[in-house]
């Protein structure tokens, strides 16, 4: 079993790192993070390429997919901004494209894909969304979460509010959000799940 977690902060080792990485290393399990921050991810540019092949712009984004497409399970752990990190929304954007194309077999037509997802085996996964001192609103989470869940992937919920994901209140300084217990055990609890599923799907 492999856990990949994607952090999608623009600052290195940030408090989205250190909060997923102390979570990993806590529960257990064999795992990889890829930090956003450090990677070259480009804008789509609507070649549509991606129709019968990877993506060709020359970035780092098809690594990352082909990590995610190994993985057994995914956590994806997301700062708050005004909204969530350009680079991660450009991200999402990448991918949810190559979903279009392939389901379209182009930007304009009309259906004509009926296995086109990114992911087509509800490899499951989670969010962990980190902010200041305030909460991420349930509608920022939703948002991100039915976006990954079009490309193929199943979100483990939690079993509180807000149920897309742990909205943690991680402080501004880095290292922060390791003091903030009550959240950490949250993320702790939804990572467990998380590896159960993984089990489950066995």
């Amino acid at each position: 079993m492999r856990v990949l977690a994607v952090v999608g902060s623009q600052r290195m080792n940030g408090n989205s790192y250190l909060l997923t990485k102390t979570v990993l290393e806590d529960v257990r399990v064999d795992h990889a993070i890829v930090q956003l921050a450090d990677k070259n991810i480009g804008f789509c540019t609507l070649c549509q390429k991606c129709i019968d092949d990877d993506c060709p712009l020359d970035d780092d984004f098809n690594g990352i997919v082909k990590e995610m497409e190994k993985a057994d399970g995914i956590i994806f752990a997301v700062p708050r901004y005004l909204f969530f990190p350009a680079k991660f929304l450009c991200f999402l954007e990448r991918m949810d494209n190559i979903n279009h194309m392939r389901q379209h077999k182009g930007y304009k037509r009309t259906f004509a894909n009926r296995d086109y997802r990114l992911f087509s085996d509800e490899k499951p996964f989670c969010i962990f969304a980190v902010s200041g001192e305030g909460k991420i609103q349930k509608w920022a989470l939703k948002t991100v979460a039915e976006d990954l869940e079009g490309l193929g992937l199943k979100l483990v919920r939690y079993d509180e509010r807000p149920y897309y994901g742990i909205s943690v209140k991680g402080g501004e300084e880095i290292g922060e959000v390791l003091g903030h217990k009550e959240g950490f055990a949250e993320c702790q609890r939804l990572a467990e799940k998380l590896v159960d599923s993984i089990r489950t799907r066995g």
